[in-house]
Parts: C-alpha cells; structure tokens; sequence
C-alpha cells in the first residue's frame, strides 16, 4: 500500500510539473528586437537609422520627420523604435520662413512602404522651420507639431541595440 502511494504521489508531481512548466513557459515569450538597421522600404517590425526629428508620444512611441534623397518621410515608430502602422492618414507639411520652394507639401501613404512621405524634392540644404498637422482616424482632427528641421538631422546616427 505505502508503495502504490509513492508512485502515485509521483506520478502527481510529474503531472504538476509539467503542467507548470508549460504555463510558465507560454507567459515569458521575449519580444526579439532586430540589432541590424533595415533598408527602405520599410515594413512593421524593421528597425530604422536614427536621424531627423523626433516626437515623442505619451505612450512611449514616437513620430520620426525625416527627409530622405531629398524628399519628405514620417514615420511611427514603438517603444523599441522599431517602425509600427501609422496613426493618421495624411499629413499636412509646412515650412514657414525663409523657403526656396514650395512651403506647403502634402505627405500621403507611400507605395510598398510603411509611412508617410511626399514625392516634391526638397532642395539642402534642409534649414526648416516646420509645422508637422496629422490627421486622425477618423480625419475630422488634426495634431500639430512645430519645431526646427536642420540639415544634420539628415545624417544617420549609430544605434546602439
């Protein structure tokens, strides 16, 4: 009797065991961030080069203005500044000051590309005064943004993974 007890108080904790290990190990699934900087054109998940302006969002995620061979690109990125879908579906661009060029751009979805951009050409050097408007969702709100946009904004940064 003592001995039909042993095997079946093991044969419990092996049960158990195996039970735990496998709630255990569903739970502590790691979030794998990519260390090597990806090429345009981007998808959600790609990790970008750090460079032009950043916005931060009270979440933790941020918006990236960027101006790219010349042209106007925007970007939402997460919490590990990796690129995510973005948050509106048109952005109004415009640089007031002294502008050679157009001062008003229109940025719409880009083609095979996560993002916002405009195709206009933007002559360096890259001395802005920008204000940044997204449009929402549900396109009856805009967020503006204003800040400086200066040409080593176009240089990419080393990450640091």
């Amino acid at each position: 009797m003592v001995r039909s007890m042993k095997t079946i108080f093991s044969g419990l904790c092996i049960a158990l065991f195996v039970c735990s290990t496998a709630l255990f190990g569903q739970e502590s699934e790691e979030v794998v961030i990519p260390t090597e900087i990806s090429q345009p054109p981007y998808q959600v998940g790609n990790l970008i080069s750090e460079q032009g302006y950043y916005i931060a969002n009270g979440d933790g995620s941020s918006i990236n203005f960027r101006i790219v061979d010349n042209k106007i690109r925007i970007y939402w990125l997460d919490v590990n500044k990796l690129i995510m879908e973005p948050a509106a579906e048109t952005a109004s661009v415009r640089f007031t000051g002294s502008v050679k060029g157009r001062s008003f751009h229109q940025a719409v979805s880009l083609q095979g590309d996560v993002g916002l951009g405009s195709p206009a050409i933007m002559p360096p050097p890259h001395i802005y005064n920008v204000i940044l408007a997204l449009q929402d969702e549900s396109g009856e709100t805009y967020t503006s943004h204003a800040f400086r946009y200066t040409p080593d904004m176009d240089v990419a940064k080393e990450v640091e993974p």
